[in-house]
């Protein structure tokens, strides 16, 4: 017998401040998806509602690095 899976989304904001949405949970359209990566760290996945909640990722903050400072090569002359 055949096995049928179903996967039901339920999309929230990860802006903590936000005032709430009219945006379907259940579908990705105009959600945005918005992924980070700080160099020497992991890469980030967030969602956000609008471009308000999402500003300039100030919604969800930077952490401070840790580990020691990465040392990038000089610039090839050219």
């Amino acid at each position: 017998m055949p096995v049928t899976e179903t996967m039901v989304l339920e999309i929230v904001c990860d802006n903590p401040n936000c005032p709430g949405n009219q945006l379907d949970p259940a579908d990705r359209t105009d959600w945005f998806f918005v992924n980070r990566e700080v160099y020497g760290s992991v890469t980030e996945q967030f969602v956000y509602c609008c471009a308000a909640c999402s500003g300039t990722l100030q919604a969800v903050p930077v952490p401070p690095p840790t580990g020691p400072p990465v040392e990038l090569p000089p610039p090839e002359p050219g």
